[in-house]
């Protein structure tokens, strides 16, 4: 199994396809296998590399408190792992928080950014929703099960059972235990955004649920506002996991972005546009 050298240890990640490098950034608990609908879609004309964060799935699980930084460290050393120049970083949730850290950080290795379900900042909100996992003590079976509602609709699990099914079954197999989930709650909470380095024109694309009450979409249009030149998108009905919930459309979303929004300019990427899918 591949693995590289993070801030912690040894982190987990895998590698699917060839062409720009596109990095999936799991949220909060999730590991790799969460963008289990969007590789084998991607990777026909990418190459998609998936990531365990500190934490989570098969890297690492630190025994001390681990921060939005040092997680955004670990996905420049994979960079630096795979000789890479650029990648186009997409991040969901805590995910996406890691990736606007790694805007601060690196950003001269960033050829694009996609945001889904995540913000700017921690307000009374966040504070509202992760607090109670502080306290809980519920096994990670019971947790998935409790959580379900709040990350996808009532009509995508009935209508769509086999996924949401599969997507139950991943999360129970690669759930963090307790004690290391709440680290990475307290790195979410004490996550404190700063101005990157360069004014960001780079291309970006941000995505919210219109019924997501994790990161609501007036937290969406905040982020907006903090990186003026992104395109936000809403998916009526969804709510909290956009690229498991609406797959189909996540990827067309996505697909779009990767192969027009982005100045590919010279080289082995160049005339990718031409493959632009329909929207």
């Amino acid at each position: 199994m591949p693995f590289f050298q993070g801030v912690f240890g040894k982190n987990y990640y895998e590698v699917h396809g060839e062409g720009l490098p596109v990095i999936l950034i799991p949220g909060m608990g999730a590991s790799h296998q969460e963008w289990f609908q969007q590789v084998p879609v991607l990777s026909k004309d990418f190459k998609v590399i998936t990531i365990d964060n500190a934490g989570s799935g098969r890297s690492v699980h630190p025994d001390t408190e681990i921060s939005i930084p040092q997680m955004a460290v670990d996905i420049s050393r994979l960079i630096d792992h795979l000789k890479l120049d650029r990648v186009v970083l997409v991040g969901s949730s805590m995910g996406g928080l890691i990736a606007q850290c790694c805007l601060e950080i690196f950003p001269d290795k960033i050829a694009g950014v996609v945001l889904s379900a995540t913000f700017d900042h921690v307000n009374s909100h966040i504070i509202q929703v992760l607090s109670p996992i502080l306290r809980s003590r519920q096994s990670p079976k019971v947790r998935v099960q409790n959580v379900l509602p709040l990350l996808v609709s009532k009509d995508f699990i009935k209508e769509k059972p086999k996924i949401a099914r599969r997507y139950v079954t991943l999360a129970e197999k690669f759930a963090p235990p307790r004690e290391v989930l709440q680290r990475q709650v307290r790195a979410v909470l004490n996550f404190t955004p700063h101005p990157p380095r360069k004014t960001p024109t780079l291309p970006m694309m941000i995505l919210v649920g219109s019924d997501d009450t994790i990161t609501t979409p007036a937290m969406a249009e905040s982020l907006h506002h903090r990186y003026p030149q992104s395109k936000l998108h809403i998916f009526e009905g969804a709510r909290h996991l956009l690229h498991v919930e609406r797959a189909e459309e996540f990827n067309k979303k996505l697909q779009a972005f990767l192969f027009g929004r982005l100045d590919l300019g010279v080289g082995r990427y160049k005339g990718i546009g031409s493959k632009l899918p329909p929207s």
